[in-house]
């Protein structure tokens, strides 16, 4: 019956869904003749065990049994079994519907139509049974009326209609909370089901910490509630969610499982408001699902090995100079990432496999593996082990009480993962509109900042600016930037220009940068990566130094297997940093590497296999390295012959000073400007300082500039060389 309000969830309303599932229940028994149903339908009940194992089902109904009104004995093509279980008082017991099998087969053919896509049903199996509570018959109930309206042999409909009147009646209280709560778009946490059937689109609601507010869509692929293990769930109940969708596995996009919790709540619950809402429930459903269609279309253009930039959170609420500072570089490469994302084949989003856990096509009488156990089972005498199965995977599964087991993920070489990007999207598949709308809204990726691989939204993801100042800004004597250019142009242009005589062999270029602290050599590197638009990645030889005492009392086990003194782990991070920064076609820069590539000499072990490891790996990089030093003569004399070009800085003299000076003051524009006029210039260019303490300097001062909302001045520069030099300009 129709209502003006939605039900409240107090005594009176579950008073009234109890009446109106008793009304329900009526109706169904009167629908379904006494006749008929004597004629078609079988009941077993649960008799006295016979083994620890299984239910054993007889004809008699058991004494001492609270009975509703007509439980008597049938015939054929339907087997009710029934459980009798122990009241509340314990003095009486009562029946509970277990399950339903179906023998006629005209009638299995109907229902295989009815849920097919279930439970990874085969037709040409001759065993069909239901158990309870029958949810499947809930999500397909229009679907079941509909086959039951068209049937056109008079046996199997009468067949259909007594099935039907069955499971209505355990289903009774679902419908009368279909009518009188989820029709209000309302729910209460018990009858969650209800609402997430397996096969729908559902739209989760953006987490609290993401920046976007745009969520994610998936399709349930089954619902596991919190009655069907109360057990597992008595302390915490909650619904667990089974989904799919769409996902870059760093090969190909494929279906990816997702699984998505719904905690207990009291009373009732606005469907729109839920952490996960059906799409037929979400407001401005529309609107969210164009959204997330470009976001997916987004998120297949860059799918592959990108190099891209990433936005701080809340960007739209800085400055532009704020924004530039506080975005990061990051590659995109969801291939080589730690947790590298697993996924089923692509058809599966479109078709995925549903399952519900209350359709088997397994005898229920059959004995479990290993035998069945006896009542009297003596505690000390060892069980049977069941051994572990060898499962066909092209053959039908048909197995009870599980799902079938997952195919064994076969990744295979992708040229992909080494090629442009360009060549990337030239291989990737076409995705369909449902698609692109399951994709993630996140993409796995590595922070060249912070070190680290992470997550990034999608919705934050932006190309990189192509930037030549710092480089044209860079303050180096005649000729220094043109030889630098040089090599670095004809080594991407031709990498074997570099090749040694034996293939795959030196094809990279390695420049060592020498000279005093702050003359310039990290920012030649910095200006070179922003110059060809290449990722920076920076290598601390100070953790692979860690590694290596770590590795210590491993490598001693591995020295006395093996007469190798060098352990081939694949894992090593020296290994997989220069694996990474040649598939990037990265600018690798390891700053200070006098501190850790020093002579080898009999009193660091450490250091020595430090220095061996890194000459290995040398030998065979593929892309541009840049090692930085202070101290050029305490270098491993074999570091030398893996270096193509040396390049010496002087210290700098009063032009580059000066020049310094004016790129980094000049940083600022319009009102932040700096006010330093030519002859102030020329009194710092005359102080002997180096770069980094220019730096340093001028960073200071323009937040004491800030503070008052103006440029820098000559007197805030004064002050801070005051007081954080000690020196009186």
């Amino acid at each position: 019956m129709p209502r003006d309000k939605p039900l409240q969830d107090d005594d009176e309303s579950y008073s009234i869904i109890e009446r109106l599932a008793d009304a329900i229940r009526i109706e169904d028994d009167l629908h379904a003749g006494t006749e008929d149903r004597q004629r078609l339908v079988q009941d077993l009940y649960e008799g006295p065990k016979k083994c620890q194992c299984c239910l054993n089902w007889v004809h008699e109904m058991p004494p001492d049994v609270e009975v509703d009104q007509d439980n008597e004995d049938c015939t054929y093509p339907l087997i009710v079994r029934r459980r009798v279980l122990a009241t509340m008082n314990g003095n009486k017991k009562r029946i509970e519907l277990h399950s339903i099998e179906i023998r006629h087969p005209q009638v299995r053919e109907v229902l295989f139509d009815v849920f097919e896509g279930y439970d990874n049903l085969v037709k040409e199996v001759k065993f069909l049974i239901f158990k309870a509570p029958f949810r499947p018959f809930f999500w397909r109930w229009d679907r079941f009326n509909a086959a039951i309206d068209k049937e056109e042999s008079e046996v199997v409909k009468t067949i259909l209609i007594q099935l039907r009147s069955l499971v209505r009646v355990d289903l009774a209280e679902a419908f009368a909370v279909k009518d009188e709560l989820v029709s209000h778009g309302i729910i209460t946490f018990k009858h969650l089901w209800t609402i997430f059937p397996p096969g729908e689109l559902v739209y989760e609601t953006p987490r609290i910490t993401r920046q976007s507010n745009l969520g994610d869509f998936f399709i349930v692929t089954e619902v596991e509630a919190p009655h069907d293990d109360p057990e597992r769930y008595q302390r915490h109940p909650r619904y667990n969610l089974f989904c799919t969708g769409t996902s870059w596995n760093g090969s190909s996009f494929g279906a990816t499982n997702d699984n998505i919790s719904l905690s207990s709540f009291k009373g009732t619950r606005k469907i729109a408001d839920m952490r996960v809402v059906p799409v037929k429930y979400l407001e401005d459903a529309a609107a969210i699902k164009a959204r997330c269609l470009e976001r997916g279309k987004r998120h297949h253009e860059l799918a592959g090995i990108t190099y891209k930039a990433y936005l701080p959170e809340k960007a739209e609420e800085m400055s532009e100079s704020e924004r530039k500072q506080h975005t990061n570089r990051i590659m995109l490469d969801s291939r080589n990432c730690p947790r590298r994302t697993f996924t089923r084949h692509l058809s599966e989003v479109n078709k995925p496999q549903l399952y519900t856990e209350l359709i088997t096509q397994a005898p229920v009488d059959a004995a479990p593996p290993g035998g069945h156990r006896p009542l009297e089972d003596n505690p000390l005498r060892p069980r049977y082990r069941q051994p572990i199965p060898v499962h066909d995977y092209d053959a039908p599964y048909d197995e009870p009480y599980a799902r079938p087991p997952p195919r064994p993920l076969v990744v295979e070489d992708d040229p992909m993962a080494t090629g442009t990007e360009d060549g990337d999207k030239n291989k990737k598949q076409v995705l369909d509109e449902l698609e692109l709308l399951l994709l993630s809204s996140y993409m796995h990726g590595y922070c060249l900042k912070e070190r680290k691989w992470d997550d990034f939204e999608v919705d934050r993801i932006i190309d990189v600016e192509k930037n030549t100042k710092p480089f044209d800004s860079l303050v180096l004597p005649d000729g220094y930037k043109d030889l630098i250019l040089s090599f670095v142009e004809n080594q991407l242009k031709d990498g074997e220009a570099f090749d040694d005589v034996i293939n795959g062999k030196g094809g990279g270029l390695v420049m060592l940068l020498a000279g005093d602290p702050g003359v310039g050599k990290t920012m030649t590197a910095e200006s070179v990566a922003e110059k060809i638009h290449a990722p920076l990645v920076k290598m601390e030889l100070s953790d692979l130094l860690k590694d290596e005492r770590d590795r210590m009392p491993e490598r001693r086990r591995h020295d006395s297997r093996s007469r190798s003194p060098v352990s081939s782990r694949d894992d090593d991070e020296l290994t997989k940093t220069f694996s990474l920064a040649a598939k990037w076609k990265a600018v690798l820069l390891i700053d200070e590497c006098d501190m850790y590539l020093e002579k080898r000499s009999d009193d660091s072990p450490e250091r020595n296999r430090l220095v061996a490891r890194f000459l290995r790996e040398l030998e065979y990089y593929p892309s541009l390295l840049f090692l930085t030093t202070n101290r050029e003569r305490v270098l491993d004399p074999a570091i030398y012959s893996r270096i193509h070009l040396t390049i010496n800085y002087p210290a700098l003299d009063l032009s580059s000073r000066l020049a310094i000076w004016k790129t980094f003051l000049g940083m600022e524009e319009g009102e932040f400007a700096s006010t330093v006029t030519d002859e102030e210039f020329d009194t710092l260019a005359s102080i002997e300082t180096n770069g980094r303490r220019i730096k340093n300097i001028t960073k200071t001062a323009r937040m004491m500039a800030k503070r008052y909302d103006r440029g820098i001045t000559f007197e805030d520069i004064r002050n801070v060389m005051r007081i954080t030099e000690g020196l009186q300009i």
